[in-house]
Formats: C-alpha cells, sequence, structure tokens
C-alpha cells in the first residue's frame, strides 16, 4: 500500500488527528509525512493545522472516497 493511501485509510474517519499518533501508527519519518502531506495539502484532499499539529481529510473529498469504495 502506498504512503499516500495509508494516510488516507486513517484519515477516512473525517476526524482530526494528531501528527506524532500518526506518524506512530504509519510507520513514517516526519519528512515522509510531511511530504504526503503537503501534496495531499495542494490539492485540497485534507487540511492541516499547522499550529496544532493535526491532519483532517477534506469532507467533500471523503465523500467521493466513500463512492469509490463501494
Amino acid at each position: 500500500m502506498s504512503k499516500i493511501a495509508m494516510v488516507l485509510e486513517l484519515l477516512g474517519d473525517g476526524k482530526w488527528h494528531g501528527i506524532e499518533a500518526l506518524l506512530l501508527r504509519l510507520k513514517l519519518s516526519e519528512r515522509e509525512f510531511r511530504e504526503v502531506a503537503a501534496f495531499l495539502g495542494r490539492y485540497g484532499f485534507v487540511k492541516v493545522d499547522e499550529a496544532n499539529r493535526r491532519v483532517k481529510i477534506n469532507r467533500d473529498f471523503q465523500r467521493l472516497l466513500a463512492q469509490a469504495v463501494t
């Protein structure tokens, strides 16, 4: 599974997730995670809250993913 797919799978619930917790669960380095989050954020797929070190999936993109899976 790609790093992007792993991140999206964990964010799929639509809730805010702390970056530290995601790093531990995904077993990614901070740099790897930041690259993935920056890519997803650039295209509006996720929202990154740098001040609180958390990230969540964009609601519209979440719906799109849910439709693609079913």
